[in-house]
């Protein structure tokens, strides 16, 4: 019982932190794996099969593939980051049944709206209270010189992070605004409005993307009027801000601030070509990449293909990037279960919810390796754990 009341405080801490702290809830993760190793070796353990053991597995096994038949196993330095998948398993384990499950998600999304709440203040007024009380650097900056208010970055370590993290909690609000939760509508315009200001572009495309799934899985009256406030809020963001136009206007060129861009993706391009069946080796991206942009020197970053299906095809091979697809399929066909057979319009709408937010971060990973930053890549295991969470009682 005292384990169990540990685990439970730990869970709801990882809930706040999802939206408000990277290091919290790195360390909520890390505290519910070690109390999972200890209550192991007292023989009470929640440890048990989850719905997506096997194909997990296979993932994973097929990364290692790639790294091992690279044969330079000690540049496989990426695989320290993908300790977050422990996220998905704990979560899973540790949620004792769906009205906790339930429970876990409002305070997740009231965290959110009060991160978007912070943030909406930081485009006015530039403050970074968070950081300057910390002593650290403050993060606050125009998103492009002149431009008339400053880029969201809320409690994260830039605009892209944060925006890519605030897909899940505007998934699950928006979905409790189409059941009929007032509040709920009230966090889902707030955080349609920090995503709008925060000037990531591709988490605009997922935002509507999200919306778009919610709409169509809940469709009725509710959904239309939920939708349309939501429109509403966005485009009264676009209407008084002149960044904001200037922005979406520029979104799907090829030249201009993209240029940059479009040469990191054709240097991955290269990669793929060269490497078509089992990639670079996973791990090795940053070691083995840097000759391919040589001929791409447009490139303004070499870290990452800034794009989750160019990253893994590139370290992977086109091998690993079939078995991405393949995870994520199975996760949204079983997910599916737990909307289609919700005892009650709550369960499905945090279901819905939770569906939602991982199709909106398979969009938002188009553009941006959202796989590899370990505050989304918790918000998203986390997201996936609630969702095959819901398809039990």
């Amino acid at each position: 019982m005292a384990a169990r009341r540990v685990a439970d405080a730990l869970l709801f801490l990882l809930a706040a932190a999802i939206p408000l702290s990277t290091t919290a809830m790195e360390g909520a993760v890390l505290a519910l794996g070690a109390l999972t190793l200890f209550t192991a070796a007292r023989r009470q353990s929640p440890v048990r099969a989850t719905p997506l053991d096997g194909v997990l597995g296979l993932f994973y096994a097929t990364l290692a593939l790639s790294t091992v038949v690279s044969g330079h196993l000690r540049e496989a330095t990426g695989w320290a980051r993908l300790w977050v998948v422990l996220t998905y398993f704990v979560v899973f384990w540790w949620l004792r049944d769906r009205r906790q499950t339930i429970r876990f998600v409002y305070v997740l999304v009231g965290a959110g709206a009060t991160a978007a709440a912070y943030g909406l203040l930081q485009h006015a007024t530039g403050a970074d209270w968070y950081r300057a009380a910390l002593g650290r650097p403050l993060l606050v900056h125009p998103r492009e010189a002149g431009g008339a208010g400053y880029a969201i970055v809320g409690f994260f370590r830039n605009y892209l992070t944060f925006a890519h993290t605030m897909l899940f909690p505007l998934a699950w609000a928006t979905a409790l605004a189409i059941g009929g939760a007032v509040a709920a509508l009230g966090a889902a315009a707030l955080l349609v409005l920090a995503i709008a200001f925060s000037t990531a572009r591709g988490v605009w495309l997922a935002t509507v993307a999200v919306v778009a799934v919610l709409a169509l899985i809940a469709r009725g009256r509710p959904a239309a009027f939920a939708v349309a406030g939501l429109a509403a809020a966005a485009l009264l963001g676009f209407a008084v801000s002149r960044d904001l136009r200037h922005e979406a206007a520029q979104m799907f060129g090829l030249g201009g601030p993209n240029v940059g861009r479009v040469a990191i993706y054709e240097a991955n391009l290269d990669i793929i070509h060269a490497h078509p069946v089992l990639g670079l080796g996973f791990g090795r991206y940053q070691a083995a990449a840097l000759p391919y942009y040589t001929t791409h020197p447009l490139a303004d970053r070499r870290s990452h293909a800034h794009s989750d299906y160019l990253q893994i095809a590139a370290e992977a091979g086109l091998t690993g990037l079939a078995a991405f697809a393949l995870l994520f399929a199975v996760a949204l066909r079983r997910g599916w279960t737990a909307i289609a057979d919700a005892p009650d319009a709550t369960v499905r709408a945090t279901a819905a919810g939770a569906w939602a937010g991982i199709v909106g971060f398979l969009v938002g990973g188009i553009t941006q390796y959202n796989f590899g930053d370990n505050e989304v890549a918790i918000a998203m295991w986390t997201a996936l754990a609630v969702l095959m969470r819901l398809r039990e009682p």
